[in-house]
């Protein structure tokens, strides 16, 4: 029986969000001040969204794993510091290539660089979570009592960070990964399941909209 995940949509969603990033940084002219402002302005809302999903994992599934794996709780918190430490880096390498100059765009290749090595950093990071933080709190904890965490951990989440998360999830995840997302929101909060279908409206394709309102429309 498929069991309760934390991370296995809010994952697809920022693996795609990540490689969206070092792609449009590799296609960044760093001697054209549109576009590097362009870029620190996707930095700024990748990472934003990167620290945030951290933040939420330290304070409601870490504590869970103190209890049943320290040592993976250990491995997860340090590998979080690391990543502020490394988004705090790759941000001053962004401002120093952003400052222009015959240097720029070598300043700008080496920030490609080591956005490219988090980025890989990240991916690892996620699969561990999934293969082994996942698997420990299963053997620990019945559906009920995580859904119960993951419940709380959504209803701690602001409403516009929600929308913001819903914008890049959305179109990574599978039509029937999106089906559920809308009808879960549709039983539990009406007016901010409207909020998301709006979202959900604007980043999907036309054919993955229609398939959503079939999805969700009522049996006749």
């Amino acid at each position: 029986m498929e069991r309760h995940s934390f991370y296995c949509q809010i994952h697809k969603g920022i693996r795609a969000v990540a490689s969206a990033l070092v792609a449009q940084a590799g296609r960044t002219d760093f001697r054209n001040r549109g576009e590097v402002q362009a870029l620190g302005r996707q930095v700024d809302e990748a990472f934003g969204l990167f620290e945030a999903h951290a933040r939420h994992e330290d304070a409601f599934i870490t504590p869970l794993l103190r209890v049943c794996a320290p040592g993976i709780a250990a491995d997860c918190e340090a590998d979080h510091r690391a990543q502020e430490l490394r988004l705090r880096d790759l941000r001053s390498a962004l401002a120093l290539a952003a400052s222009g100059g015959a240097s720029a765009p070598d300043r700008g290749h080496a920030f490609l660089l080591g956005l490219s090595r988090f980025h890989g950093e990240m991916l690892v990071h996620m699969a561990d979570e999934e293969e082994r933080l996942m698997p420990a709190l299963w053997a620990a904890f019945d559906d009920e009592a995580l859904q119960r965490v993951h419940r709380a951990l959504l209803d701690g989440v602001p409403p516009a960070e929600k929308l913001a998360v819903m914008r890049f999830m959305l179109p990574a995840l599978s039509a029937g990964e999106r089906a559920e997302v809308l009808a879960a929101a549709r039983a539990g909060a009406p007016t901010a399941f409207e909020a998301i279908r709006r979202v959900a409206r604007e980043v999907l394709s036309a054919e993955e909209w229609s398939r959503l309102e079939a999805g969700l429309a009522p049996a006749a």
